[in-house]
């Protein structure tokens, strides 16, 4: 029997990693004891369904800055009283308070990281701050190498890949060939996901005449970039086309309504967006940029920028656009390939393996 595990995620804003927490610590809550330590005032708080019906106690702290005693007393205090011996902490910018959170107690620590890192800290102050870390994880190969540029690695510790796994419908409905196009992006909206230069590649269809729509599923959590990106739509003829359509729990509906999964975001690891459109069987769009050769590499059916540039974002949507209904067929694929590479059972083994 593993013992004690605590899923540690300060973050307050909703994103990739903020969601891979809490799945990652609902996955492990079959088979271990779960605590979860989360900022307040945060989305994974906010959100009650998070937690319904799982075991997993959730503790709250607050702080003010990413140094903080009280941010290392609340931590350390929760560690200690629920005899924690697993630590696994996705983020950075907590790193030096934890460790004094963690110091002399026995704790086996994890981090898992799931974005690019692009700054060194490999510098004196940071050897020290990472030299209570076991196992450091990638969510991709690309990530595993990602680590070991930029952290420093004790000794003794390990580096992992491990790959994120989903909860994939097994039964689900792909939309039928009616020669219009129907394209989807999930992501919050925010600079580098790539929404702007999505609506900028549908140019390309509107001149060529293909009938389309583009929907955009996620928080606007970047007003700015928003109303630049609205102003921009005023000056298109296709304007009626795209639609925000915010957060929304139905994104199974709108992957199953759509043909294409239009992805020019930079930096992401291994997203969730992408295995999730993988397993409702769209032709994925992509910029290459980290993690998304690993995709075509595990034998998946994806289209792949070379130099991630809008005119060849273009040329890839114009020529899926013109063989649709074979793109369609081959995509389907994609769906029996990703409910065995991405099962929720194989994460979830590959992570009890690295537990006490």
């Amino acid at each position: 029997m593993k013992q004690k595990t605590a899923v540690i995620c300060l973050s307050r804003v909703n994103g990739g990693m903020e969601l891979a927490s809490v799945k990652l610590a609902r996955l492990l809550s079959s088979e271990v004891e779960v605590e979860f330590i989360a900022r307040d005032n945060s989305y994974i708080l906010n959100k009650e369904e998070h937690f319904k019906g799982f075991n997993i106690k959730v503790h709250e702290v607050t702080f003010s800055s990413n140094f903080s005693f009280k941010l290392i007393k609340s931590v350390r205090e929760i560690l200690i009283n629920s005899q924690i011996k697993n630590v696994i902490f996705l983020g950075a910018s907590e790193m030096k308070s934890l460790y004094f959170a963690t110091l002399g107690l026995d704790i086996n620590f994890i981090i898992r990281q799931g974005s690019k890192k692009t700054t060194s800290k490999k510098d004196i102050f940071h050897k020290l701050f990472y030299s209570k870390v076991n196992y450091f994880v990638g969510n991709c190969e690309y990530m595993k190498q990602n680590i070991i540029d930029i952290l420093p690695i004790a000794k003794n510790a390990q580096v992992k890949r491990i790959y994120s796994s989903l909860r994939l419908e097994k039964n689900i409905s792909f939309k039928e060939f009616n020669n219009k196009i129907d394209l989807v992006h999930v992501g919050r909206v925010h600079p580098g996901k790539g929404q702007f230069e999505a609506i900028k590649a549908c140019d390309i269809l509107f001149k060529n005449g293909f009938d389309f729509n583009l929907k955009f599923l996620g928080d606007i959590q970047d007003k700015n970039y928003f109303e630049k990106m609205n102003n921009y739509l005023e000056t298109l003829e296709y304007k009626s086309k795209i639609e925000f359509v915010g957060y929304t729990s139905e994104v199974k509906k709108y992957l199953q309504e759509s043909d294409v999964f239009i992805f020019p975001s930079l930096g992401e690891g291994m997203s969730n967006a992408i295995i999730e459109s993988l397993g409702f069987g769209l032709i994925p769009i992509i910029y290459n940029d980290t993690s998304s050769p690993e995709f075509k590499d595990l034998g998946f059916h994806i289209h792949l920028t070379s130099n991630n540039s809008v005119e060849e974002l273009e040329s890839i949507v114009l020529n899926v656009a013109k063989n649709l209904k074979e793109e369609k067929i081959k995509a389907m694929q994609n769906h029996p390939k990703a409910l065995e590479v991405f099962a929720l059972q194989r994460e979830q083994r590959e992570y009890l393996e690295l537990l006490k």
